[in-house]
């Protein structure tokens, strides 16, 4: 379990003071007793300016679980509510932060820095070059909507992931293809948090495909049903199947939202007497099959604070996200949906 926070130190300074002033306040900190600083990795954190409305530097985070990210995965925050614009300029205005955890014998503290900026797309690198640490590797969450804010690749590619949670997206095949490039190009890993929720799924599909001929799934009529706020998981679920089974599009999975539905989605593959029926709920994934005995799967409780620090631990490339990121790339760009 992770710490619990014991204090936050906020003020706001000029963008050229930020390190001076970060280390003014590791001082102030240690005067009242010993704290260790702790970094493993720098996280960009990008929030539209529009989105983040009039707040105050020291709120921009507000919605977020930056602090329990943290606690886990001790990192230099750089949260930047960025506004686009044609011309450069510099940031507007600029804040820092130390957040202490631990009891009195052994307290940390990490850094977190906020920087409104006025921007055009390609002045976003300058700004944050300043403030990353060079000697840990950075990662860049996109804490919007990719359908509404895409990329700026200029950034991204910045860090060693791209971070971001598909179940916020309102227009799948826009959010898809805004990844095109990301993953075409391959220098940053995609790690999506709604992602994350498919491993049991595709844990069950792995064991139940031991009995049924590869031939039968590939041909077979596959339908993933969804309740509301599902689309993208079920979209994930079928690039993954059409990715591992090398489907066309022509043979990819009918997708469809049920009103009032209570289980998360539900995948039928074939049909009588060798029907397979996968449902998945908030708390197992129940498989069943004509003929065969039934299983289910336990889905693991996990924080979103959790989801992400265990991303940002991940030091490999997640290569069943990226072959069904490559999948729905080629399926949505092909004009299918």
């Amino acid at each position: 379990m992770a710490s619990a926070v014991v204090a936050r130190t906020w003020r706001s300074t000029p963008a050229e003071s930020i390190e001076a002033g970060l280390a003014e306040l590791w001082r102030e900190i240690g005067r009242q007793a010993p704290v260790a600083r702790a970094v493993m990795s720098n996280l960009v954190i990008f929030r539209n300016r529009s989105s983040a409305g009039g707040r105050r530097l020291d709120s921009l985070a507000e919605g977020l679980p930056i602090e329990e990210v943290v606690a886990r995965h001790p990192s230099r925050i750089i949260l930047i509510a960025h506004e686009h614009r044609r011309v450069e300029c510099e940031p507007v205005a600029a804040g820092i932060g130390i957040v202490t955890f631990g009891p009195p014998q052994a307290r940390y503290g990490v850094e977190q820095i906020a920087v409104q900026a006025s921007c055009a797309d390609a002045s976003l690198p300058s700004i944050v070059r300043r403030i990353v640490r060079g000697d840990v590797p950075t990662s860049v969450w996109w804490a919007e909507d990719l359908s509404q804010v895409p990329p700026v690749p200029a950034l991204v590619s910045m860090g060693r992931q791209l971070l971001y949670d598909s179940s916020a997206w309102r227009d799948v095949r826009t959010a898809v293809l805004s990844l095109a490039p990301i993953v075409r190009n391959r220098r940053s890993d995609c790690a999506d948090v709604n992602w994350r929720r498919l491993a049991p799924v595709r844990q069950a599909l792995v064991h139940a495909a031991e009995s049924m001929q590869a031939d039968d799934l590939r041909h077979a009529d596959v339908r993933i049903a969804h309740r509301p706020g599902e689309t993208a998981l079920a979209w994930l679920l079928g690039g993954w199947l059409a990715a591992r089974l090398h489907w066309s599009d022509a043979a990819a999975p009918a997708i469809e939202e049920v009103p009032h539905a209570d289980d998360v989605l539900t995948l039928t593959c074939g049909t009588d007497p060798g029907k397979l029926t996968l449902t998945l709920t908030e708390q197992h994934v129940a498989v069943s099959r004509r003929g065969h005995p039934s299983f289910f799967v336990a889905v693991p409780r996990e924080s979103a604070g959790d989801a992400v620090a265990a991303e940002l631990r991940s030091l490999a490339r997640d290569i069943g996200l990226h072959d069904t990121l490559g999948a729905l790339i080629r399926r949505f760009s092909a004009g299918s949906l």
